[in-house]
């Protein structure tokens, strides 16, 4: 269970460093490489996915979803997938404890990796939430341009 201060620390990245960098995300999917918003089932599950407890069950989502054999007009869904995990892999392979600083350097290998996939949990689950809300955003704003 993350402590009140790894929580104090965590609610502030989610507002100056995964919005942002969640909406940038996006944006760059979306406008940039001009993929489709995702469709409003898989903003679902994913939604659904994010409020486990542990990391790991998000990351074995997110790579199923992105090692179907999606249709072609599909393949927007397999880049997005493809994109998340790259980020939140680096998030949790290097970030959470270089950068971000969430994680004591005084544990256990076994302790600091249950720490590394209780507070990915709740990044994750932020940073998702935010591209998500976004997501709902751009997908508006082309449905309001037909």
């Amino acid at each position: 269970m993350p402590s009140a201060e790894q929580l104090q620390k965590l609610w502030l990245l989610s507002d100056t460093v995964l919005y942002p960098e969640a909406i940038a995300f996006i944006r760059r999917l979306v406008q940039d490489e001009e993929c489709a918003p995702l469709p409003a089932s898989q903003v679902m599950g994913l939604l659904n996915v994010t409020n486990i407890p542990r990391y790991s069950e998000l990351d074995t989502f997110i790579k199923h979803q992105r090692d179907r054999d999606w249709t072609p007009s599909k393949l927007d869904i397999k880049k997005f997938y493809t994109e998340l995990e790259k980020i939140l892999t680096a998030m949790k392979n290097k970030r959470i404890k270089d950068e971000f600083q969430l994680v004591p350097q005084d544990l256990s290998p076994r302790e600091s990796s249950q720490q590394v996939d209780e507070l990915m949990a709740l990044l994750a689950h932020d940073f998702i939430q935010h591209l998500l809300a976004e997501n709902g955003v751009l997908a508006a704003g082309r449905a309001y341009r037909r």
